[in-house]
């Protein structure tokens, strides 16, 4: 059987207007949480097209492998959520947090590049690429937010950071590529 999550109302069989939170707990599916994991699968989405567009232009191989890393900490993501587990991640596109934090705040000094110079097509197809995907963890990390913060009280501190340096990161993959540290330069 099924308990409702928020009454406690039990049910033989899961109705088809809701969906399982955790184990057997159901909640409806315009439930927080439930629209915070839609929006990450939404995220895993664009991150795979995103990998197949950059191969069919034979875009970065290492952008490619920092976007494959990405899809990492998303799936880990997910699977805390759903099982109700702790999440854990010291690294992004082989950066700790606070190497993240400090390379997102100062691209200059890494990467040659302004700090978040607005989109534009001049830039090229990769770059918009990643402002996509930027934008996607934006939206997700709002839902995040919707999911997570009540009140005062943050539910799931963890999620809610990682995906702040998930942000970071594009960011960094943003302005690395821009410098040319993917090994290439922006026209290509």
């Amino acid at each position: 059987g099924y308990t409702d999550y928020e009454t406690g109302m039990s049910y033989g069989t899961k109705p088809e207007h809701m969906t399982q939170l955790t184990g057997t707990l159901l909640v409806p599916k315009n439930h927080p949480r439930i629209i915070f994991r839609g929006k990450l699968d939404t995220l895993e989405a664009t991150v795979v097209l995103t990998q197949i567009q950059l191969e069919a232009v034979q875009g970065p191989k290492e952008l490619i492998a920092d976007l494959s890393d990405f899809m990492r900490v998303l799936r880990e993501m997910m699977k805390c959520d759903v099982l109700d587990e702790p999440f854990k991640n010291d690294r992004i596109i082989g950066l700790t947090h606070a190497q993240l934090r400090e390379r997102s705040h100062d691209p200059l000094k890494f990467y040659g590049v302004k700090q978040m110079i607005p989109p534009d097509y001049s830039l090229g197809a990769v770059h918009a690429l990643l402002n996509r995907l930027r934008t996607a963890v934006r939206e997700t990390e709002t839902a995040a937010a919707g999911a997570f913060l009540q009140g005062e009280q943050v539910m799931r501190k963890d999620i809610l950071e990682e995906l702040n340096r998930l942000s970071s990161a594009v960011h960094i993959m943003m302005c690395r590529y821009l410098g040319g540290g993917y090994g290439v330069n922006k026209e290509e």
